[in-house]
Formats: C-alpha cells, structure tokens, sequence
C-alpha cells in the first residue's frame, strides 16, 4: 500500500485490494460449539470463514496488468488459487510455508510469474521451485516515519509491534528491569495494540502506549533506543526486520538479535548493537544512554541506510522494471 503513491509519480497505477484479516488468530468460540454439534474441526471451520471473507478479492482481479499478490489468497483451498489468468508476482516477507500450507505455497511459488523475497533466506527457498526469483526488502514509507529531532526528557527504551510478538519480549525482560532498577531515570515504552501480561506497568519506568498509525512516527520518537529480539528458529530467519528498520527510519539506534535479516543490518553499518546474552543487552544500553554522541552517531547512520536502501522511494523504480520484465 506504501507504494501507491510513489507508482503515481511514474505515471504508473497502483490499486490496493485487502481483506480484513480477523480479530484473533486462535479460532472463535462459537467453532468449539460447532464442533461439538458438527464434529468439524475448529481450525477448518476458521479456514472457510477466511476463504470466504477472501473470495471478493479473488474475483475482483481481472482487467489489470498483473497482479502483485502477497500471502495465499485462498490459504488450504489452492484450487481457486489456479484461476487467477493474469500474471502473478507473487511477494512474501515470512516464512509463510510454516504456516499457511507449504504444499500450497511451493504451488504457488512455481505458478507464479515472478518471485518477490524479502530476504535472502526466503530467496533461497523460493529459488528451489522458481528460478525468477528477485529480492525486494521490506522498506519503509520516509516521508511518515522520520526523525523529529526532539530532545528526549529520559533515557527510553523502546519496543513496538503486534500481540503474536509479545513471545520475544521475555528475551530482553531481565535485561531491561534490571537496567530500569540501575537507572532511576530511565524508562521502557511498549507500543502495540494491547498490554504484554509480562510486565507491570507502573506509568513512570514500564509505560504502555496503544498504537495510533497517525501517531506512530510521535511515539517511535520518543524512544532513545529501539530493541528487536528474537529467537533462532525458522520463522524468525523469515522476518525482514521491519520493526528494526522503522527504529533506523526515525533516527534511532538499535539493538537487536542477530538473527536472519536482523545479523544483515546489524552488520552493514555503524547502526547500533547485536545482543544475545543478557550481559550484552544490558551492557549495549548502558553504552547508549553514557555516550550520547555515539547513539546520535548510530541514529543518523542508521536512517542514512534506511534511506539508500529500504524506503519505497529507492526501490519503486527496481520494482517496475520488474513488473515490465513480466508483462512484456
């Protein structure tokens, strides 16, 4: 949806076609009812809610160019999948074959046109099944998240994303409260769309901020620094380190698990610092709040990087030669 309107300054047009995904991703209550009455599976009963709530879009895809399609449309039910008549790009950022039917997604993979990774370790597996296969990192929209060149009134740690990453907070939990124990004049802000259980918060060194997407540039700016971790599995040498790029975006430095994407970033400039121990999360905090130069250093490097090579600006211009490698 980022590029739509850099796609307009080329004289090029770009439609957004979306689902509404549901509320939850365990099944809902009423599929245990049915289940009892019916015997069906809750997780089937979910599926065809899903299918249904998709097959709109599905039908709505004809009379365009090509079609820039990300994650399956019809997940399990690939057979609609094969009706779609015009070219396909298809683009995935996640090792979605863990998780949405790898039978369905190497179908896909081979069927398709052209291949959009978001990394190298997605290329390497959709390499295996399409040899035109192109690497497109996830980027960043400039223009909305950037640095506001604030002073920040406390040294503050900072974490955003969704409630399904919550999981990764417990690596940096010990780091962080005992730093924030150290450290009387720091804080830790959480941003997503509800409160981890994990923490207490207390308002004034453990806060918690519901996103606003109007608001997201604001508050990913009062962070001094921007924490990423992970585990080492492989779904998380899928992940194109979007969280860690929005950080670098708004001028911050990062410290993250070098883990997939994340190791690639970490390691292409002077940005910030890759943690694994517990010792090191806390000595990479202790190193940013006690040398203020070198965090700004870190900031700037980091979205001079985001900036040549991860906004949709640098890359829109690579995706449409692309698009015309496969139309013409």
């Amino acid at each position: 949806m980022q590029y739509k309107d850099p796609f307009a300054t080329t004289g090029d047009f770009l439609e957004t076609k979306f689902f509404t995904p549901l509320k939850e991703v365990n099944p809902a209550p009423w599929s245990y009812k049915l289940k009892k009455l019916t015997g069906i599976n809750e997780w089937r009963s979910t599926d065809w809610i899903k299918t249904i709530g998709r097959t709109s879009l599905l039908f709505a895809q004809s009379g365009y160019d090509l079609i820039w399609q990300n994650r399956l449309l019809q997940l399990h039910h690939f057979f609609w999948e094969t009706k779609l008549r015009k070219p396909v790009v298809f683009d995935f950022d996640d090792a979605i074959w863990l998780n949405e039917g790898e039978k369905q997604v190497i179908r896909k993979i081979e069927q398709s046109a052209m291949i959009f990774a978001g990394n190298n370790y997605l290329a390497d597996y959709a390499l295996k099944y399409n040899k035109n296969t192109v690497i497109v990192p996830t980027t960043i929209d400039t223009t909305k998240l950037f640095p506001l060149n604030k002073e920040a009134p406390h040294f503050t740690i900072g974490w955003i994303g969704t409630k399904s990453n919550f999981q990764y907070l417990e690596i940096v939990k010990p780091a962080v409260l005992q730093f924030l124990s150290r450290n009387k004049d720091s804080r830790f802000i959480i941003v997503s769309s509800e409160k981890p259980e994990q923490f207490l918060f207390d308002n004034k060194q453990v806060i918690f901020k519901t996103w606003d997407a109007d608001k997201e540039n604001e508050m990913i700016n009062e962070f001094s620094v921007g924490l990423m971790p992970l585990t080492d599995s492989d779904w998380t040498r899928g992940k194109c380190s979007y969280k860690m790029l929005q950080y670098m975006a708004c001028g911050k430095p990062v410290i993250v698990s070098p883990v997939g994407m994340n190791e690639q970033l970490i390691n292409s400039g002077n940005i910030g610092f890759a943690a694994t121990r517990e010792d090191e999360w806390i000595n990479a905090l202790i190193e940013l709040k006690n040398n203020d130069a070198d965090a700004k250093d870190k900031g700037e490097n980091g979205r001079k990087l985001v900036e040549t090579n991860y906004s949709c600006a640098t890359m829109t211009l690579h995706i449409l030669e692309q698009f015309k490698k496969v139309i013409n």
